[in-house]
């Protein structure tokens, strides 16, 4: 095992961004490393929540606070217990430190 590693997921809860979840967490994640998991903002979001962090940046905020229903609804984000059950089985089966970033990115047009 080599040195533990940061992998970055974008997550805006479709299909294919849970896919792309699974497949990292059960083909790229070693004992050790971390995840953050990088919110994508839906398109009619509310995007003045992207003020909060503009100074700062946005905090990485730990798996266990990003599970309480308010957390995600304060900022308007998707609880999928679908995500959380990859998130935890990652991290009981392999234990990395799982993060969310509220950056709210935007999605982009294709």
């Amino acid at each position: 095992m080599g040195k533990a590693r940061t992998v970055g997921i974008g997550m805006d809860y479709s299909p294919t961004s849970k896919a792309a979840l699974r497949w990292v967490a059960e083909n790229l994640i070693d004992p050790g490393d971390r995840i953050i998991l990088i919110q994508v903002q839906p398109p009619k979001a509310d995007h003045t929540r992207k003020q909060l962090f503009e100074a700062t940046g946005s905090p990485l905020v730990p798996l266990e606070e990003f599970r309480e229903i308010n957390y995600s609804k304060q900022y308007g984000l998707s609880h999928d217990p679908e995500v959380l059950n990859i998130l935890d089985t990652v991290s009981n089966t392999k234990g990395v430190g799982l993060y969310m970033n509220n950056e709210l990115l935007e999605p982009f047009d294709r």
